[in-house]
């Protein structure tokens, strides 16, 4: 019976703290109540929210603004167009700090934020802290437009665009800036129907234990690659667009790791891996994905592998009209021990102004299973052709709706049909939960592997990256 009431009690002073505290949040306005955004937020306890009214926001208050650790909600009156932060291009001004353990319950909402100027990300800047940011313009900002130190920030309905002198969005897990690699666990933003394009570096780049999820979001027009992964990192990529990027789509390097899920990969430009390059020591999931009208200088206009000792494993993909200039206009597979998997795919219609215009696999560990490919083994040459496990595959046409016109489902007739990124969902599922922990268990591998032999690096390298 006590422990009843005990329990009873509890649970009433809990419901009053909430309701009490829910009943006590104020609404602070500017500048009606505050004269600037800074004095709003130090003037706000938990729970509060502040308002700003349409316009312009520039110099002291307005800029460098810091959430101190606070957990309430700054937003703007009538959204992004209308209140707008404007650094002026001031040296070292940018438009939010979040640096005091903000949480995902720390809100920032429906602000355009332009012309800052830092060297670590012109627009914000989150270090070891995680807030929420809403229907926020983040643009024309010197030193990249959000730069993510330790965070697990929520970034939702957000563009993230001609940002320069960096990256749309730069996510480090380690300290480095000092030249010392401390080890801290893995960091984890999330976007969701974002729009990153046309910044002057990468659109999001992964670097040192960092790791990404990117949902429903386009990624374009970036100068550098659209999504890159370097030095033990990873992301999850779901329901994308990744196009127009001057320097590739994504690409995974050093002991990183990218699952790519029922995403379009498209008419993006590099020297290697148009689409998606995988370097040495790299893991690759790609499920249920359109990579089509990519191009490559050299080798590798849809996908480009190179690989010692990482994997790279492809299921229910579309891989077409992609076109390199050396080999391998679809795939190029360049591996020395590692493996190179790809089943229930279609290869075709890719172009090669070299050498194998579909296919290009060198060493003994490519499998090729239950897949449409252009020209069958005739494409690999006499060498290759032997040590290649090729099993199930068929050369027949898939019949595309309107190639032409970039519609790649397949029609009524194809002999495709359980092929292809337009598979049925049961289909994909099963592959899709092995490969997802397969790349999960790889990264957590590739950590192990990075506590035993740290090295120095230097902040200023970084950056050139």
């Amino acid at each position: 019976m006590n422990s009843f009431r005990s329990y009873l009690s509890l649970t009433i002073m809990i419901c009053l703290f909430y309701v009490t505290t829910n009943l006590f949040a104020a609404v602070v306005q500017v500048p009606s109540d505050q004269p600037t955004i800074q004095s709003a937020i130090d003037a706000a306890n938990d729970g509060d929210t502040v308002i700003v009214t349409d316009g312009i926001y520039s110099g002291e208050g307005n800029t460098n603004i810091d959430f101190k650790g606070k957990q309430i909600t700054v937003q703007s009156q009538n959204g992004p167009e209308e209140t707008i932060i404007n650094c002026l291009s001031k040296p070292n001004s940018r438009g939010f700090i979040f640096q005091n353990k903000e949480t995902n319950d720390t809100v920032l909402e429906g602000f355009t934020i332009k012309n800052g100027n830092n060297t670590d990300g012109g627009g914000i800047f989150c270090d070891v802290s995680s807030p929420t940011i809403k229907n926020c313009i983040i643009t024309d900002n010197s030193g990249g437009g959000i730069f993510c130190i330790v965070s697990e920030a929520n970034i939702i309905d957000c563009q993230i665009s001609n940002n320069r002198d960096g990256n749309g969005v730069l996510i480090i897990e380690p300290d480095t800036r000092n030249g010392v690699v401390i080890e801290i666990p893995i960091s984890g933003p999330s976007f969701i129907n974002c729009d990153i394009s046309q910044n002057k570096g990468h659109g999001i780049y992964c670097l040192l234990h960092a790791s990404a999820t990117i949902t429903k979001s386009t990624i374009s027009q970036n100068l550098g690659r659209g999504i890159f992964c370097n030095s033990f990192s990873g992301a999850k990529i779901t329901n994308c667009i990744i196009s127009q990027n001057l320097d590739g789509g994504v690409e995974c390097r050093e002991y990183s790791g990218l699952t790519i899920t029922d995403s379009i990969i498209k008419q993006n430009t590099a020297k290697n891996g148009g689409g998606i390059y995988c370097s040495p020591t790299s893991r690759l999931n790609v499920i249920g994905c359109v990579i089509a009208e990519n191009i490559a200088t050299e080798s590798g206009g849809g996908i480009d592998s190179i690989s010692t000792f990482g994997f790279v494993d492809i299921s229910y993909c579309t891989i077409t009209r992609n076109s390199a200039n050396n080999r391998g206009g679809g795939v190029s597979a360049r591996l020395e021990g590692s493996s190179f998997n790809i089943s229930k795919s279609i290869i075709w219609g890719n172009i090669s102004n070299g050498t194998h215009p579909e296919f290009f696999g060198s060493g003994p560990t490519v499998h090729i299973i239950s897949c449409v490919l252009q020209g069958g083994l005739e494409g690999f040459g006499e060498q290759w052709a032997k040590s290649i496990v090729y099993k199930d595959n068929i050369d027949e046409d898939p019949l595309f709706v309107n190639a032409e016109n970039g519609n790649y489902t397949l029609r009524h007739a194809s002999p495709a049909k359980a092929m292809g990124a337009t598979a049925s969902r049961e289909d994909k599922q099963e592959d899709e939960e092995e490969k997802v922990q397969s790349d999960e268990n790889f990264i957590e591998d590739s950590l192990s592997v990075s506590a035993v032999g740290k090295r120095i690096i230097k902040w200023a390298d970084l950056k050139r990256n």
